[in-house]
């Protein structure tokens, strides 16, 4: 799909038609491969011991999944709408959608937060992320407690990897693609007011 197309969709179909049709489908997307989806599912299940019946399920977003970035970025440089995935320079983002997988780092987080002297443990912006049903490694505690440092060490591990080498990997953990599609509505419904403004 090319940004034309793009910007077509969006003045023909909903916000959450574009999410659930286009962004948050299983299909990687032209930068990254199947075989590296399963290497995901794979170590996470390795690293927390997850067994086969309970779901991991990594999801590409971002440029990496249409080839091009629908979000303005404007600090600390401006990047316009619509720039081009580049191999190697643009970040490859992956959401991983497991409720086992959220839920013991959030057991994990819970503990650390519960032997601090104040209750509730002011954590910063993870909580606001949290709320909304994820949680980015960059808010986890520091230093970090053992299921936090198990993802980090994760994540890691796929970046050193052959599917990942040279790609800029980061990872966000969401509980369920109820989450996910909500927070990929926000950079959508942007989208879409700029795609009807230069309609008028």
């Amino acid at each position: 799909m090319t940004a034309e197309e793009f910007k077509e969709l969006l003045l023909q179909k909903t916000v959450q038609e574009i999410v659930s049709d286009y962004i948050t489908i299983d299909d990687p997307g032209p930068f990254v491969s199947q075989d590296a989806i399963d290497y995901v599912v794979q170590q996470a299940r390795l690293r927390f011991q997850i067994g086969a019946d309970q779901p991991i399920t990594p999801i590409v977003v971002g440029s990496a999944k249409l080839g091009f970035s629908i979000v303005e970025k404007l600090k600390p440089d401006y990047k316009p709408r619509y720039r081009l995935y580049r191999e190697g320079v643009s970040d490859i983002d992956l959401a991983l959608v497991s409720p086992s997988l959220y839920g013991k780092v959030w057991s994990d987080i819970a503990l650390y937060g519960a032997n601090r002297d104040r209750f509730p443990w002011r954590s910063g912006d993870l909580a606001d992320y949290m709320l909304h049903g994820w949680i980015r490694p960059d808010k986890l505690p520091k230093p970090a407690t053992s299921r936090c440092q198990d993802f980090f060490d994760l994540v890691t591990t796929l970046n050193g990897s052959t599917f990942f080498r040279f790609k800029k990997l980061r990872c966000a953990l969401y509980h369920s693609r109820y989450f996910l599609n909500l927070y990929q509505q926000r950079s959508v419904n942007s989208a879409k007011l700029a795609a009807q403004m230069d309609e008028l």
